[in-house]
């Protein structure tokens, strides 16, 4: 019939839907810039417990945020941040407990942290000139410590801002964007720095 495309094609077609779908997300992702690094034990103040951690508990960020533009929305991150953390523990598995709060013991990591920088930037003009233009931004400085007795076994540094050539992907990634990939990041560390797997 005339306008009806071959099975075929709408085979390819559906092919081709569904993994422009899939890739989407993950080149949101990818396309971002900046990093979020490994546990640095320069400054700990303890070594991680012998035998690992069995359980984790993520407590609310901090900030340092002092414009008040976007405050309220820093502060929804201080919560939307641990609690994505605790997610992704959840997923990547390595600990028997992983909670939001709790009385910590010596099989406790306890997980917490402060957001150095938060900013939405200007989607406009990541759209339009790129080069860094209007950039958006989330740094966060994310501690490990001993459920024990409090003393730092580490931490990792988040910095992650948006695409600097813009353009469309650019435009759409605001500074919460960032708290998925940061999260996934901070639970993997913990597993493979702090678990009770990772001293096997």
């Amino acid at each position: 019939m005339i306008g009806t495309f071959p099975t075929s094609y709408q085979t390819q077609f559906m092919k081709f839907a569904l993994t422009l779908l899939f890739a989407l997300p993950a080149a949101f992702v990818l396309s971002s810039c900046g990093s979020v690094s490994g546990v640095d034990t320069t400054g700990a103040t303890a070594t991680a417990r012998s035998g690992g951690y069995d359980k984790v508990i993520v407590k609310d960020f901090t900030h340092s945020t002092t414009d008040y533009k976007v405050r309220s929305k820093v502060e929804m991150a201080t919560k939307t941040l641990p609690d994505t953390i605790v997610s992704e523990l959840s997923k990547q598995g390595g600990f028997s407990k992983v909670s939001r709060s709790g009385k910590p013991d010596g099989s406790t990591l306890v997980i917490g942290g402060n957001i150095d920088q938060y900013d939405d930037g200007n989607a406009a003009m990541r759209l339009m000139i790129g080069f860094a233009a209007g950039n958006s931004n989330l740094d966060a400085t994310v501690s490990y410590s001993d459920g024990s007795t409090g003393k730092s076994l580490g931490t990792v540094k988040a910095d992650k801002n948006s695409w600097a050539l813009g353009g469309a992907l650019a435009a759409a990634q605001t500074a919460d964007s960032f708290i998925d990939p940061i999260a996934k990041k901070i639970a993997a560390e913990a597993k493979a720095k702090f678990s009770k797997q990772a001293t096997q």
